[in-house]
């Protein structure tokens, strides 16, 4: 999708800020359905999903696709993914991105 629109760096943080937030609703939504209907199904899925980001994140400080910040980069997204992660799964509540 092409972006019509070109945002100042404040803006563009908001975009972005507004973009995970939404996504973290989503998911948590989506998790606490599905674990009301599937508990084991849920369990499942969401064990992929975050075997799935932690490849990421290792290849991306692997092959420093970031640039020399790559690691520091990894960990601090990692650790933002870890929150919405352990909320999902109900193993702790955390203040809300936005």
């Amino acid at each position: 999708m092409r972006r019509m629109t070109e945002f100042k760096l404040e803006d563009e943080r908001a975009v972005e800020r507004l973009t995970l937030q939404l996504l973290q609703d989503a998911y948590l939504d989506v998790a606490a359905v599905l674990s009301a209907a599937q508990p084991k199904a849920a369990a499942a899925i969401l064990a992929a999903i975050e075997r799935r980001i932690t490849d990421v994140l290792i290849r991306i400080c692997r092959e420093e696709s970031e640039g020399q910040g790559s690691q520091p980069i990894a960990l601090a997204v990692g650790e933002r993914l870890e929150n919405i992660m352990e909320q999902a799964h109900g193993r702790r509540r955390v203040a809300r991105v936005a």
